[in-house]
């Protein structure tokens, strides 16, 4: 074990010296079997995590365990943890081009009561289904049609246009 970071086959020889099974110490730590093996395989094991720090509590050396230790001062004002950062590499990057959000919600209020959790469609703020899709005419003919009848508002608008008010 290097100082402050632990492989996963590390853990399991961990568990091994220790003469126990993964269900055993799965029950030790309060964890699911299937936990214990996930860790395990890991290459490298993020001892800030829940599941580590209990079964490295299990297995007796919970002064190894991170949790609850975070970054120095630098995140301090925009992240309170960033224990998934990807090998550091989030690091480098510029913070508010990565949180820009992309997946915009529609967010239109749904008969429920509730906003549309649908995604909003490319280049538009509504979902498919509350205004983002045009549903106009598709043929030449219905083409027609509409604009026949917009032109009847029209003429029907400028004729009332052009009563006298009644008072």
């Amino acid at each position: 074990m290097r100082h402050g970071t632990l492989a996963g086959a590390e853990l399991q020889d961990l568990r091994r010296l220790r003469g126990l099974s993964r269900t055993t110490l799965a029950a030790l730590a309060r964890v699911h079997p299937h936990t214990i093996r996930y860790w395990e395989r890991k290459a490298t094991v993020d001892l800030r995590g829940y599941a580590p720090d209990r079964i490295l509590r299990a297995l007796g050396l919970a002064g190894q365990s991170r949790r609850g230790t975070y970054p120095g001062p630098r995140f301090s004002g925009f992240f309170a943890s960033i224990t998934r950062a990807r090998d550091g590499g989030l690091v480098q990057t510029d913070l508010p081009a990565v949180t820009t959000r992309t997946n915009w919600r529609c967010g239109a209020r749904t008969r429920k009561g509730t906003p549309c959790r649908a995604k909003a469609l490319p280049g538009k703020t509504r979902c498919r289904f509350h205004g983002g899709l045009s549903t106009g005419p598709k043929t030449r003919e219905g083409r027609d049609r509409i604009a026949e009848a917009q032109r009847r508002r029209w003429a029907r608008w400028r004729v009332e246009q052009r009563r006298p008010e009644k008072t």
